[in-house]
């Protein structure tokens, strides 16, 4: 057994066994201890991933002095989000903000037109993805974009992406299929989707990761994506959650057609990192 498979063993026992102790004394999602229990979880392939490296001297580049490239891993998250509700329009039924509106008081920030409302909303949420949600995400991405790109990036940055981000994925598996993470209605399938999903955006956190010079780029684009991706709950009346909003049908389009363009950038041939 090489070493990423064995990290990735460890990782998933490790995580999965603090979910089974979660789920058998809490067994929900709405319960107010979730959140320490999602912090816990996302920090426990970070700690794997630091344990590991120490252990076998190896160095994962954390920090480095931010470039262009942190800005786009903050930014393209909400590109990425509002293109899928684009993609999402002959799939679901769009309300837009009414979601919202209709619970503020009346005047004040509910008269602003919608337009101004969004951009509100994706100031809220880019600050968030780059403060309270950045350090949660840094535990996954010492992981994904850390121990296991430097012990995969001999395969080439492709076949790395796709071990990567099927390992990333079936790390959700519990979460999704017990407790409806992202996939409220559709749990099973759910656990496939979230596969295909975390598959189809790990060459580009990896991409951004090579060119941001540290893990805590990808852990910026993360942070950035948990803030954003709830977007389709508020924009669509009743969303399916197969085929609405990023992490739906309509999603995959737009992440299929970003990576489509990122083949240009790191052709399949090429066989070395992405920097």
């Amino acid at each position: 057994m090489n070493k990423a498979d064995r990290a990735s063993l460890i990782t998933l026992a490790l995580s999965w066994a603090f979910f089974a102790a979660y789920y058998l004394t809490v067994g929900t999602a709405q319960n107010p201890w979730f959140v320490a229990f999602g912090v816990v979880y996302m920090w426990i392939p970070g700690l794997v991933a630091l344990a590991l490296a120490q252990r076998e001297g190896l160095t994962l580049q954390i920090w480095s002095r931010p470039n262009r490239w942190w800005l786009v891993a903050w930014l393209l998250p909400a590109l990425l989000a509002l293109a899928s509700l684009v993609t999402s329009l002959p799939l679901g039924s769009y309300v837009g903000l009414a979601n919202i509106t209709q619970h503020l008081p009346a005047g004040g920030v509910a008269t602003w037109p919608e337009p101004a409302l969004w951009a509100l909303l994706l100031a809220s949420a880019l600050l968030a993805g780059a403060t309270l949600n950045v350090w949660p995400a840094l535990g996954e991405e010492l992981m994904w974009r850390g121990y296991l790109w430097e012990r995969t990036r001999a395969l080439g940055f492709w076949p790395a992406s796709l071990q990567i981000g099927v390992v990333w994925g079936v790390w959700h598996a519990p979460l999704v299929y017990f407790l409806g993470y992202n996939y409220p209605e559709h749990r099973l399938w759910g656990v496939v989707f979230m596969v295909i999903f975390t598959v189809l955006l790990t060459p580009w956190m990896l991409y951004l990761r090579e060119k941001g010079g540290a893990i805590f780029a990808a852990a910026l684009f993360h942070g950035s994506l948990n803030a954003v991706g709830g977007l389709r709950a508020l924009a669509f009346a009743e969303p399916n959650d197969l085929l609405v909003g990023l992490t739906g049908l309509g999603g995959f389009v737009v992440l299929a057609l970003a990576n489509l363009y990122l083949r240009r950038l790191v052709p399949p041939e090429v066989q070395e990192s992405a920097g």
